[in-house]
Formats: C-alpha cells, sequence, structure tokens
C-alpha cells in the first residue's frame, strides 16, 4: 500500500533549507512528499534541489504544470494527505489567514481540505507583532496545528524566539496530523506524569552543572500517551523543543524543581515516567552574582547529591505504574536489571547512550524494557518517536500481566 502523503510549501525566509532535511526525514518514515514553493523562496533553494529530493516535479506558478488539462492546484488537493507550511513566513501566515489566494501555493491552501500545519520562521520582532500573533490566532481557531518557533540565533544575529523548530519536531508534528488509520486508545481515561530533559544546578546565575539530554525522549513518550488518549502532565526541565499538542507542560529549572512537582503530581497519575536525566550533583553554595574569571587561577566547589526523585515516588506507594529511565554505555541489561531491583519501581527502561548514534543529543534511540516480573522488551535503534510508542505498549503488556498475577493470587 501507498503511504502517507504531503504537500510541503516552502516560503520565503532563510529558513528554507532546513525543509530540505524536513523532506528527508519524511521519506524515511514511509511519506511521499510533493513540493510548492512561492517566488521568495526560490531565491534561497532552488526548485531543482526539492525536485531532486522529493522525485516530483516542483511548482512555483500554475502555469508551469505539464499536465494542465487538471487545474493542478485541485489536483493536488485531491492527492495529498496534509498540507504543511516549513517554514512559514508572516507575508504566508498573513495569505492564509485572510484566505488570500494570488500565487499556486496559497491557492493550493485554500482548495485543501484536510489537516493544515504551519511551522513559521521569522525574526523575533516580527513574530511578537500583533498583526502576526492575531493571524496565528486565526490559524489555531480553525484548527491548523502551529509548530512553536524556538528561541536562537536568528539571520539578523540576534537571538530570539523565532527561530523555525528542529526538522525533528516538525517531522513528528507532521505525522501526528497526517490521515492514516485510526489510532486506538489505549490509554483514554488514564493520567500520566511524565518528566523529561536535563536540570540545570547553579554554580552562580551563568554557570551550571548539567547534562547533554534534550529531553526529547520525555517528550516523544508524553506525545505518545497523549495520542493513545491520556490526560498528560510533562515535567520539564531546560529544553528548546517543540511543546506537545494536548499536553500539560510544568516548566521546572533545577531538581528540587522537578521533585517538587513531581511529587505533587504523583497522586493523580495512574502511569508515572521518569524520563527526565536530572543532575546527580548540585553546588552547596551558589553565588547570586556571576563570578568573574579572572578572580582566581583556579577554584574549587563542594557539591552535594541531588535529591533520589525515583526513590521518593516509590515510598509514596500507591497502585500506579513508576517507570524510571537508566542511561548506560556498557552491561547495559545488568545494570539496568540492579536498578529495578534497588529503586523498587515497575518498569525499568535501559537506554544505551553511544555519542552521536543513540541516546542523548539524537533522534533515535535502542532500549531495553525490563519489568519486575521479569519481562523483557528489546527496541530500537529507532527514531524516539516509534521508541515512545513501543515503551507505552510495554507498560501495558505488564498492567495486564499484573492484573492476570493478581487474580491468580487472589484465587
Amino acid at each position: 500500500m501507498p503511504g502517507p502523503r504531503v504537500l510541503l510549501v516552502v516560503t520565503g525566509s532563510i529558513a528554507a533549507y532546513k525543509a530540505c532535511e524536513v523532506v528527508r526525514r519524511l521519506q524515511d518514515r514511509g511519506v511521499e512528499v510533493r513540493v510548492a514553493m512561492t517566488r521568495n523562496a526560490g531565491e534561497f533553494v532552488s526548485p531543482l534541489t526539492f525536485a531532486a529530493l522529493s522525485g516530483h516535479r516542483v511548482l512555483v506558478s500554475s502555469f508551469d504544470d505539464e499536465r494542465p488539462e487538471r487545474i493542478p492546484h485541485v489536483r493536488w488537493a485531491e492527492e495529498s494527505d496534509a498540507f504543511c507550511v516549513v517554514p512559514a513566513s508572516a507575508d504566508f501566515i498573513a495569505k492564509m489567514a485572510l484566505g488570500i489566494a494570488d500565487d499556486f501555493s496559497s491557492t493550493l491552501h485554500l482548495a485543501f481540505a484536510g489537516p493544515v500545519l504551519v511551522a513559521p520562521a521569522m525574526e523575533d520582532q516580527m513574530w511578537r507583532h500583533p498583526a502576526v500573533r492575531e493571524n496565528v490566532d486565526k490559524l489555531s481557531a480553525r484548527g491548523v496545528v502551529i509548530v512553536q518557533p524556538t528561541a536562537g540565533p536568528l539571520a539578523s544575529g540576534r537571538h530570539g524566539l523565532g527561530r523555525l523548530a528542529e526538522p525533528p519536531d516538525v517531522v513528528d508534528a507532521i505525522m501526528e496530523v497526517l490521515v492514516t488509520e485510526p489510532i486506538e486508545r489505549s490509554l483514554a481515561g488514564m493520567r500520566v506524569l511524565v518528566s523529561a530533559g536535563p536540570t540545570h544546578e547553579h554554580f552562580d546565575p551563568v554557570r551550571v552543572l548539567t547534562n547533554p539530554s534534550t529531553g526529547k525522549m520525555g517528550y516523544a513518550v508524553a506525545r505518545a500517551a497523549a495520542r493513545l488518549g491520556a490526560d498528560v502532565i510533562l515535567v520539564s526541565g531546560p529544553t528548546q523543543i517543540v511543546e506537545p499538542a494536548g499536553v500539560e507542560i510544568v516548566r521546572v529549572v533545577n531538581a528540587e524543581e522537578m521533585r517538587r512537582e513531581m511529587v505533587d503530581h504523583t497522586a493523580a497519575a495512574d502511569i508515572v515516567v521518569m524520563a527526565a536525566a536530572v543532575s546527580d550533583f548540585r553546588p552547596v553554595a551558589p553565588v547570586s552574582e556571576k563570578l568573574q574569571k579572572s578572580a582566581a587561577d583556579a577554584m574549587s566547589w563542594e557539591v552535594e547529591r541531588t535529591p533520589d526523585i525515583l526513590e521518593e515516588l516509590r515510598r509514596l506507594g500507591g497502585r500506579r505504574t513508576l517507570v524510571g529511565f537508566a542511561a548506560e554505555t556498557s552491561d547495559l541489561e545488568a545494570r539496568a536489571r540492579e536498578k529495578l531491583d534497588r529503586k523498587g519501581c515497575d518498569l525499568m527502561v535501559a537506554n544505551l547512550v553511544e555519542a552521536g548514534v543513540t541516546g542523548f543529543e539524537v533522534d533515535t534511540n535502542e532500549v531495553v524494557i525490563l519489568d519486575r516480573l521479569g519481562g523483557r522488551v528489546p527496541a530500537g535503534p529507532a527514531p524516539k518517536s516509534d521508541i515512545a510508542f513501543t515503551i507505552i505498549d510495554a507498560i501495558l503488556g505488564f498492567r495486564q500481566r499484573l492484573g492476570v498475577a493478581s487474580r491468580e493470587k487472589a484465587g
């Protein structure tokens, strides 16, 4: 069977080159991509580039089509499952909001009746402008999925909010809106609490103890749980990841803040997934002003252990399912099994960290999911979005087996 088909509109933005990666990543996920471009987009990336990547002719004008017997914007709309604008300029967002159709891409938008996604990219002052905010709100009210821009370096040299979301996050969002077979809502009626990302333990206002975690795995679990029908709360350390749709996010910075939020929300949760990479140590005496480099040639700091959040959650008791993560570079299963026993949680996701391949700072992962009933589920290497669904399947399988075991014991 053919895979899903995406219309990808590329508009005039310096971030247009990132759409090339979006095309490739969608193809890796089995998606057929057809690209339309605005004339300004062609000033940044040639249509020939996208034609070579997608394997399809790229249209900038309706009059470029080689099959004039059928109106191209109607034909393309009928043959596609999702309409995605990456990157979306302020100009094109305004056209979409007002229903303007003065080129092929904007006409195509009006002809398309399926799910629509927009990933904006522009300067920070443009993103904050009331006119842009009003247009984005109009699109959101119509059900258009907005992949929020992130903070970072901009084309002007400034640093601010308006940078195109990273291609893997854009692709994950596109996969969510594609018209595919209905997904079984196996977590409907359940509450899932997930932690994600690193924590920052400050020495002074500008220096921290932390680790390379990006939070992608925890965000993927939260996104998957929401798609499966759960009410999801995500307690997130500092990240630059697009917020998952339908997920309540609680922002924290350090381990103590994460501990407090996780404890506060655990009582109401059916499943708790502790995917965050919490810093193991924090300075005993952080200072309130920036330390000057010239103050000393060498200095030392006294550190202490941060709170063991997983252990505290276990002590809270209850009938919820508690899931931990074990990031290891060797002896993966042995160390994860030992941590599972020592922490007393229900499942342990043993996460193989291999620089540049799996684990931290990449989009793929390789795990072995162990549970206290002796279950073992290997997964990967695979995209973290796929690993997330495997983790949830393992959790549900464990809960089912636990229920059977409890009934047999009672009988």
